[in-house]
């Protein structure tokens, strides 16, 4: 066995992060009176994610992106509210939102068997930890690294070096990180010196330095 430990991404890789982002983005405009709109949540989407990859690269702090988002989103739609507290409504939403991909909890089960699982993640504590309290998948996980409390994000080196001080393999050769984003994830382990499984959900045709490739996280045991 190749592997020992899979350093396993949360949104879009086990839990179905566009459904809780809707979910959230929905609630949120509907307290301050903005049309529940498919173009609206498209706005939002797009805004979040650019900031987002801004904080990967360096560019964003935390407390910057959390502002920026909805000052954009309420600029584009006409709306006049508080950014922080609609920035802390929406996360407390989203806190709420907890839903699993089809098919990932019964291979984290199978997984777990086999291979020490941990939760490597960008997302906020708040949101992370209330959408991870309760949920059946957190029996067969060992650790939650989030990148708020670590005070690093994904894909900086020293957010893995973090991990690596705090999970019992200390083999790089042992080690897989899996997950959607060839920003965070897959770059992420490059920098570390780490082998990566890059989950291509949206099956983009993109070169990729990826170790390895698969379309949903059901299909792992093709290359474990």
């Amino acid at each position: 066995m190749k592997y020992t430990t899979l350093l396993i991404d949360l949104d879009e890789t086990l839990f179905d992060f566009s459904k809780s982002e809707k979910f959230a983005i929905d609630k949120l405009m509907g307290k301050y009176n903005i049309p529940v709109t498919e173009e609206n949540r498209r706005i939002y989407s797009e805004i979040n994610d650019e900031k987002w990859k801004k904080l990967e690269r360096g560019e964003l702090t935390r407390p910057q992106l959390f502002r920026e988002r909805f000052a954009d989103f309420f600029e584009k739609t006409g709306a006049t509210a508080d950014t922080g507290e609609a920035n802390l409504s929406y996360m407390r939403f989203l806190s709420q939102a907890s839903f699993i991909l089809d098919g990932a909890l019964e291979t984290c089960e199978r997984l777990s068997e086999n291979y020490s699982l941990y939760l490597v993640t960008n997302g906020t504590k708040i949101v992370q930890n209330g959408r991870l309290n309760g949920s059946p998948i957190m029996k067969y996980i060992k650790d939650v690294f989030i990148s708020e409390e670590i005070g690093f994000n994904k894909p900086h080196k020293e957010y893995f070096d973090y991990v690596l001080e705090h999970i019992e393999e200390k083999d790089k050769t042992k080690i897989l990180v899996v997950g959607d984003s060839l920003s965070s994830d897959i770059a992420g382990a490059i920098n570390s010196g780490l082998d990566s499984c890059w989950v291509n959900r949206k099956n983009q045709d993109i070169e990729t330095a990826a170790t390895y490739t698969i379309s949903y996280i059901t299909e792992i045991f093709n290359i474990l």
